[in-house]
């Protein structure tokens, strides 16, 4: 427990010496919350449109900090520190979760001023703030786990952080369309965009957690639906975790 504590200062520093970050992670979204729903504003939304509509955004800023654990840790790999960590900690496995804990940590910070912000505006009851803001905490951070540890299998791939950042903002941007349309309740085959699209999946635990705290039903997938895509993304995160890269084909170190 002490490396990975030592892993969790370090990777904090890094986190906070890199502010562009905080604009993706929460401002961006704050910006297209209130853009997608002005009119809110000048008359507030009813609990059901509220909730739903937020659960987009919440899975957004809980996509784009789970990602962020597998690209630090191949940017990482390109400049040859995983290979030193692995040697001074004996294994791979403690700078792995001391990434994942400080990127939760992170996470929460976020969840909490997006949803305290947003609840301020869109909400008039002190119980609904603080009823809309433990539902987000508690959603997010059990949907990042899952995405987390699921987006660890692209360190299995020879590939550079630059290449995987290209292509993942390209994939984000439609799975963002897809989420937004609610195209997986539309189509037959839904299922699939469910399990392939984590955005999605993220947004369905994030539905599926707040009907249980709220009393309130959303248009949703099943919860066996749900439970087994996440079950499968743990599995291929501990693939993915068990045989991925730590030196970089690219960049011999």
């Amino acid at each position: 427990m002490l490396i990975i504590k030592e892993y969790v200062r370090l990777y904090t520093k890094i986190m906070l010496n890199n502010k562009i970050s905080f604009l993706w992670y929460l401002v961006f979204p704050l910006i297209l919350f209130f853009v997608y729903n002005y009119n809110w504003l000048m008359s507030g939304p009813d609990a059901y449109s509220f909730y739903f509509q937020a659960s987009m955004f919440l899975a957004y800023i809980t996509f784009v900090m789970s990602i962020e654990v597998t690209t630090s840790l191949i940017s990482m790999r390109e400049n040859g520190f995983l290979k030193m960590f692995k040697f001074v900690s004996g294994n791979k496995y403690p700078m792995i979760f001391g990434k994942i804990i400080t990127q939760l940590s992170f996470l929460t910070l976020s969840i909490l001023l997006f949803s305290l912000v947003i609840s301020l505006f869109s909400l008039s009851n002190t119980a609904d703030i603080i009823l809309f803001i433990v539902c987000s905490l508690v959603t997010s951070l059990c949907g990042a786990i899952p995405a987390m540890f699921f987006f660890l299998v692209l360190m299995i791939f020879p590939m550079k952080q630059e290449s995987l950042v290209t292509i993942l903002n390209m994939l984000l941007l439609v799975f963002l369309l897809v989420t937004a349309n609610n195209l997986a309740h539309s189509m037959s085959w839904g299922i699939i965009l469910l399990y392939i699209n984590p955005l999605e999946l993220v947004r369905a635990l994030n539905l599926l957690i707040t009907e249980f705290i709220t009393g309130e039903q959303y248009d949703n997938f099943s919860m066996a639906y749900i439970l087994f895509g996440l079950i499968l993304y743990i599995i291929i995160g501990f693939f993915g975790m068990r045989y991925m890269r730590i030196v970089s084909s690219t960049n011999r170190t």
